[in-house]
């Protein structure tokens, strides 16, 4: 059956039952059966039920929804209370009973309109939009409301009743100030929501189109002022005022839903037809239902393919798929403009890498060159502060290697191994001030102290005694490990006991250096430098270094 029998069919069945429901209503006023009333309750509320399970299904919004299913909840209780108090309230039941299930007529009837304003007042808003909570604030007089109707036995500010009746009926009543009051807040958010509705509306053509709620609402309000003057002929087609009006109220609704005012889901084949994206809907064996206008036809097999992953067509165009309920999507993919742009950035890869490896290697060769050049700066330092040192070594190499005596041998290699001492030590002091400015006080100990170890082994007795609590400058440790050397080279073979102090204070460094020295050390003296020889012939040599000095 194709969706416009379908539509067809739906749109029979939905005017044919309430046409049976008159007709019972006729039929039973002139031969009143049980039996046709109860048929009519159930084709009503069978009615109400299906159109809330669809508004349930076709509404994305979810408050909106919630609304919505909300008034077709009281829709049915209206009808409930309806079908109760005419059919399942015994006669022997005080008359309170129906007086009072009359009177919850007024709870949809009250709330049903607040509810549409509140639907009226989220459209347009996001899927997961609240309505703000000062809007619960209308629930006040509207359950105020409500409450005077349902105490009206203790004031009659709504129905009057005569004041000579035994029994108060549903049938023998005038209307009160508060009937007047209750009619007026349902005109009030009947208008408030259409209103609404028709401000925020963006359907094209709105004015013709717009016209279908407005038709439903004044029918409500027609057959309200028939009710009211008790019309003959009318409550014999529509004396069921529940009836009507729950009929009615959703005419009023689903219309805003037809005409757009009530956004919902329906329309689906239009919108996958008129859809600019080439897609296809087939079933669990790829057999096409549904084809957008711009899909272009693909045989089965490639269609299975696509289970797979993406499968590549002609002219740039990728194939893709995914499984749904019941079946597949298959859509294409012009990839095209996205196939060059990755040719071009490939190129470019390429292109890159090309100069990122000639960069690489430049930088490489200069990183080389660099450190070369760094190391041939370093050698020069070396060459350039310990020249003498090394040319006193290359002296004492060449007389040990022409020395045939044995205590000369060993006094040279004495000698040799202290100067040694001193050049190691002292290209490493270079290698530290290229990179820190200052060295800790535990580095200062182990320079003289290996010195002085090496000392040791040619028979002079050493010792060293260090009085630093801080790190010291790196070019102040390598003046006085200097002042230190030239003492040693002076008095080498010529002493026997050799201490080093060195200290520090607020305002510098100082070594001092006692040895037993026969060499004039007082050739030392000046620039910070202090020689003094007591009367014991021991030699106390000072180096003092300011704050400011290296």
């Amino acid at each position: 059956m194709t969706k416009r029998n379908k539509k067809i069919l739906f749109t029979g069945v939905i005017v044919l039952l309430p046409a049976v429901a008159v007709a019972c209503r006729v039929i039973e006023y002139a031969y009143p059966l049980k039996g046709l009333g109860l048929l009519r309750s159930a084709i009503y509320l069978g009615l109400y039920t299906a159109w809330g399970i669809s508004v349930r299904r076709r509404i994305i919004q979810a408050q909106v929804r919630r609304y919505l299913t909300a008034i077709t909840a009281l829709m049915i209780f209206w009808f409930l209370v309806r079908t109760v108090k005419y059919h399942f309230v015994p006669a022997f039941f005080p008359p309170a009973v129906p007086r009072y299930l009359w009177y919850l007529y007024y709870l949809p009837i009250i709330f049903i309109p607040l509810l549409a304003v509140f639907i009226a007042m989220a459209l347009g808003k996001p899927e997961n939009y609240r309505l703000p909570r000062w809007t619960a604030l209308f629930y006040i007089p509207a359950a105020l409301l409500f409450l005077l109707v349902m105490t009206n036995d203790l004031h009659q500010l709504v129905f009057v009743f005569p004041a000579d009746a035994t029994v108060w009926e549903s049938e023998h009543y005038q209307y009160s100030v508060g009937y007047w009051a209750v009619l007026c807040c349902v005109g009030i958010c009947v208008l408030t929501a259409l209103v609404t509705m028709l401000l925020k509306c963006r359907v094209p053509r709105r004015r013709t189109v717009l016209l279908r709620p407005v038709f439903p609402v004044l029918t409500i309000v027609l057959y309200g002022i028939l009710y009211i003057s008790g019309a003959p002929w009318l409550m014999v087609i529509a004396g069921d005022m529940t009836a009507v009006y729950c009929l009615l109220l959703a005419a009023t609704l689903e219309s805003c839903i037809q005409c757009g005012l009530i956004q919902s889901n329906s329309h689906y084949r239009e919108l996958f037809d008129a859809s600019t994206v080439g897609a296809q809907i087939t079933d669990e064996n790829y057999r096409v239902l549904l084809s957008s206008s711009t899909a272009q036809p693909v045989p089965k097999a490639l269609l299975r393919q696509t289970a797979s992953g993406p499968v590549m067509l002609e002219n740039g165009m990728r194939l893709l798929g995914a499984p749904i309920r019941g079946g597949h999507v298959i859509w294409t993919e012009d990839v095209s403009a996205l196939a060059s742009v990755l040719e071009e950035l490939n190129d470019a890869k390429e292109s890159l890498e090309d100069s990122n490896n000639l960069l690489r290697a430049e930088y490489a060769l200069k990183a080389r060159e660099a450190h070369i050049a760094e190391m041939d700066r370093l050698y020069d330092n070396m060459q350039r502060d310990t020249a003498r040192q090394i040319c006193l070594l290359s002296r004492l190499i060449d007389e040990f290697e022409q020395s045939s005596q044995e205590a000369e041998r060993k006094a040279l290699l004495g000698k040799m191994i202290v100067i040694g001492a001193y050049l190691k030590r002292r290209n490493n002091l270079i290698f530290f001030a290229d990179k820190t400015p200052e060295v800790s006080e535990q580095e200062v100990s182990l320079t003289f102290g290996e010195s002085l170890d090496n000392l040791e082994l040619t028979g002079v007795a050493c010792g060293f005694q260090s009085r630093l609590t801080q790190p010291v400058k790196t070019t102040g440790l390598m003046a006085m490990y200097d002042f230190f050397e030239e003492i040693t080279e002076l008095s080498l073979g010529r002493m026997s006991a050799l201490t080093v102090c060195v200290e520090q204070d607020g305002t510098g460094l100082t070594v001092t250096i006692n040895t037993d020295s026969f060499a004039d050390l007082s050739q030392l003296a000046g620039s910070g430098a202090a020689a003094v020889k007591d009367e014991d012939g021991e030699w106390q040599l000072t180096l003092r270094l300011g704050g400011d000095e290296p």
